[in-house]
């Protein structure tokens, strides 16, 4: 097997050289034997960390003489010409890559051969005009991929099909201007993805998209030489599902008014963005013309307050705030928002005060994301600043400064399902602030400075408790024995106890818990996997990466599962005869070993399944052993004579 892999990985390498080395050539020459060369070894390589991963399927007819694969992926080969009939021979060609050559010329009949290729990419490929790719043999294309090219205007774009398009890449080429006679060809389809990202245009014919209905349009960062207003004059009479104005980190400014805005009274968008635009004179009325949004995505937009009595946005659902500058809660004046479900106010540049009842006109809010936002509050938290909030199921607080949380801080979100509070260290007036959370089945509590060894009550009241997460918090006293903490979630199935200084486990410390399959013991101080401290091992993912454990007594892994597996990588693990029983298990269960590769010997690095020990008794300890049972049987036997000896005495008396 290792010369068959070897021969063909030969031929693999000739192939890619070949199509190098000679591009002019071998972009008219059909591979055929080459071809299984290159499916043989891509086989091999899928799924490994760093290689491109993509399938190759193909038909056998008769033998291995023609092959019909459904991709070609041809990546800088230096390919300049592709003449006609390349691809006579692949009828089954559904995908075709052909990133990265500077081709000068296509012949016409280049791509007919393929029965129904639906995927072709020409990114990088420096085409200066779309009328220099034949259009002829792509009738069924669904994916048109013509990026970072040199395309300078859309004449030839109506020489298309677009019957069947759904995705049309025309990202960062040289394109200046849009006419409405440019895009008369999408007037008979619906649903297209149309992407212009990175296009430095000067001019968009008014009314250039009027008509057209697609799925997406993203015109982010195309505002270095023309206004945001010019592009929406050229977008009324358009139809879309998500429309992205954005611009990138490294884009000049560009300024979107209230005047530009009035646009969308001729524009249908459900989920608009304007991530990193600046608003130059936001008003109660800017956004009157978006009374149909459900998305609004303002990242990053410079924004410190939003109007009082902001208009006609009765149906927006969503509204994303991120990295914003509000230095108040009260700032986005929640009652402009009555229909919201999701709000996200993550990473606000200045640290925001969580003010008491600004969010209670959000009655409909189920997720809100205040991460990373530097949250502070006046008074203990968070009955009164979540007040109006009864339909929330997910809140993240994370990453925020530490809180004083009244007894039963969530009383306002008794629907609560997701709760994170990573790397939020609070201060407690009760030992059971979740007890009224019956709902909750995700809580986060990693690097919050929680205690369970000192908080035993603290999950108290979380009988439907999925999923915990504690990573990150010491135990002080080093061993986890207190089983009472979990006896509070029954139906816990995922735990999270990575980092947090455990040495020892209590032996029924998980005994309660029948429903776990995970548990994440890793990056702490063991010293052995202690598996008895489970109530079953049949189907559970154990993790003891990163620990101490040198030795393993493999009688407790006896009960492992078909479905479960450990993870003992990243351990100092002896290679000695010590451990003789482990290694052997090991290679008979490699299955059941997570991260196998990682799975070494301390001394040598070598990998435990290549360990080749031979462990027998050496003579100098066969003597020291037989030595010791001869004593042994002396002794047992002087005894033995001696109190014979006392009988018989008391037998004469």
């Amino acid at each position: 097997m290792f010369l068959f892999f070897l021969f063909f990985r030969i031929l693999y390498v000739l192939a890619i050289l070949f199509c190098c080395i000679f591009p002019m050539i071998s972009a008219y020459f059909h591979l055929t034997g080459l071809d299984f060369a290159l499916y043989y070894y891509m086989k091999k390589i899928i799924n490994k960390p760093g290689e491109f991963f993509f399938f190759y399927n193909f038909y056998i007819i008769s033998t291995f003489l023609v092959l019909y694969f459904v991709m070609y992926f041809f990546y800088r080969c230096s390919i300049t010409f592709v003449y006609e009939d390349t691809f006579h021979h692949q009828p089954k060609l559904k995908t075709l890559i052909l990133v990265g050559n500077l081709l000068v010329f296509i012949a016409d009949s280049a791509f007919s051969g393929p029965e129904g290729l639906q995927h072709l990419s020409l990114a990088s490929s420096m085409i200066r005009s779309l009328k220099d790719i034949p259009t002829a043999n792509l009738m069924l294309l669904e994916t048109l991929d013509l990026s970072g090219s040199d395309i300078q205007f859309l004449e030839g774009l109506n020489n298309f099909n677009f019957q069947l398009l759904k995705r049309l890449n025309l990202d960062l080429n040289s394109i200046e201007r849009i006419g409405a006679a440019d895009l008369q060809a999408l007037q008979t389809t619906s649903g297209i993805e149309l992407s212009f990202k990175g296009n430095d245009l000067e001019e968009v014919e008014p009314k250039a998209f009027q008509g057209l209905d697609l799925g997406s349009l993203d015109f982010s960062s195309c505002f270095s030489k023309m206004n945001t207003s010019v592009l929406l004059k050229g977008l009324e009479g358009l139809k879309t599902t998500k429309l992205n104005l954005g611009i990138y980190e490294d884009s000049p400014k560009s300024y979107v008014t209230s005047a530009g805005l009035q646009s969308f009274c001729n524009i249908s968008v459900l989920q608009l963005g304007f991530q990193l635009q600046h608003f130059s004179d936001l008003t109660e009325i800017s956004f009157q013309c978006l009374s149909g949004l459900q998305m609004l995505d303002l990242t990053r937009a410079h924004l410190s307050i939003f109007p009082q009595n902001l208009s006609n946005l009765p149906t927006l659902s969503h509204l994303k705030l991120d990295e914003n500058r509000f230095e108040d809660i009260c700032q986005i004046h929640a009652a402009n928002f009555p229909m919201l479900t999701h709000l996200s106010i993550s990473e606000n540049n200045r640290d925001l005060f969580f003010t008491e009842n600004c969010l209670e006109p959000l009655s409909r809010l189920e997720v809100l994301d205040l991460s990373h936002s530097g949250l502070s509050t006046k008074s203990p938290c968070c009955n009164k600043q979540l007040s109006g909030l009864s339909n929330l199921k997910l809140l993240n607080l994370s990453y925020n400064f530490a809180m004083n949380w009244e007894p039963l801080p969530f009383s306002s979100t008794l629907q609560l399902n997701h709760l994170d509070l990573t790397w939020v260290v609070y201060n407690l007036s009760s030992p059971s602030p979740f007890s009224n959370l019956l709902n909750l089945h995700t809580l986060n509590l990693s690097w919050s400075s929680s205690d369970l060894s000192s908080l035993p009550n603290l999950l108290k009241g979380l009988e439907n408790l999925w999923t915990l997460n504690l990573k990150g918090n010491a135990i002080q006293s080093g061993v986890l024995t207190n089983g009472d903490s979990f006896n509070h979630v029954p139906l816990l199935e995922k735990l999270i106890l990575s980092g947090c200084s455990i040495t020892g486990l209590g032996k029924n410390v998980f005994k309660g818990l029948r429903k776990l399959t995970y548990v994440d013991l890793s990056e702490n101080h063991l010293t052995t996997p202690s598996v008895s401290a489970f109530y079953s091992l049949k189907q559970i993912q154990l993790n003891f990466a990163k620990n101490a454990i040198a030795e393993v007594d493999i009688e407790g892994f006896e009960g492992l599962g078909e479905t479960s597996s450990i993870d003992l990588s990243y351990n100092p693990l002896a290679c000695t005869c010590s451990n003789y029983q482990f290694i052997n298990w090991v290679k008979a269960n490699a299955n059941k070993i997570k991260h196998i590769q990682e799975t070494r010997c301390n001394s040598t690095k070598q990998k435990i399944v290549n360990v080749d020990l031979h462990c027998t008794v050496s003579n100098h300890t066969l003597k020291l052993t037989l030595t010791i049972v001869v004593v042994i049987a002396v002794v047992l036997l002087l005894f033995s004579i001696l109190r014979k000896r006392k009988c018989a005495a008391y037998s004469r008396l």
